[in-house]
């Protein structure tokens, strides 16, 4: 089973990284989470922030996704400690 998180979203990092405020677990979870949470949205491919088109979609998942709250589907960890998850609004 998946593990899954809820959370208000705080910091839109760039156009696939966000930090939200953990709100809730699901009882199911096998692993714990931090109050704060720097989440990689799996299945987005965008262009690192700096370029034109890198900046123009951090802007663009700030205007969707900022101060909503969202629903984690947990896939795994990365090498730099963030939690790799399906991201859906709700």
């Amino acid at each position: 089973m998946q593990d899954t998180i809820y959370g208000m979203v705080d910091t839109v990092i760039d156009g696939d990284t966000i930090i939200i405020i953990v709100t809730e677990v699901s009882k199911a979870n096998q692993s714990t989470y931090n109050r704060w949470e720097r989440i990689r949205i799996v299945n987005i491919d965008v262009s690192e922030l700096g370029s034109l088109d890198g900046d123009r979609d951090k802007v663009k998942l700030e205007n969707a996704i900022k101060r909503k709250k969202v629903q984690c589907s947990v896939q795994s960890r990365d090498p730099q400690g963030r939690v790799v998850a399906d991201v859906k609004i709700i």
